[in-house]
């Protein structure tokens, strides 16, 4: 349960600069893709702070899968949403939700 809680923590972080991503990448022009990067970067660092700090096991387990589907989100969010033009956008989020996915998986299952 200790790796997954550090595991969360490391999201919580990768979340955080998925909020910042369009300020410091400079793609706040592109609205899809600011408000996206901005809204589930919140929701991917809240649950990452909820599961590094939770204490039951089902809990961490359940926060951690959804971070894995937020992420996933976001390798198909810039198609659907019609923002993969903005190369900056789309590659920032097909990175971070690879890594959101594969870290929220591997916390999921480890916890």
């Amino acid at each position: 349960m200790k790796n997954a809680k550090i595991l969360s923590w490391i999201i919580a972080v990768v979340g955080l600069w998925e909020i910042v991503a369009p300020f410091i990448l400079g793609y706040t022009a592109v609205g899809a893709a600011m408000w996206d990067a901005i809204i589930i970067g919140v929701v991917i660092l809240v649950l990452g702070v909820w599961a590094a700090l939770a204490n039951e096991e089902g809990t961490i387990k359940t926060l951690n899968w959804i971070n894995a589907v937020l992420g996933l989100w976001l390798i198909i969010a810039p198609f659907i949403l019609a923002y993969s033009s903005t190369v900056t956008a789309m590659w920032n989020d097909i990175i971070v939700g690879i890594v959101v996915l594969v870290l929220g998986v591997w916390a999921a299952l480890t916890a």
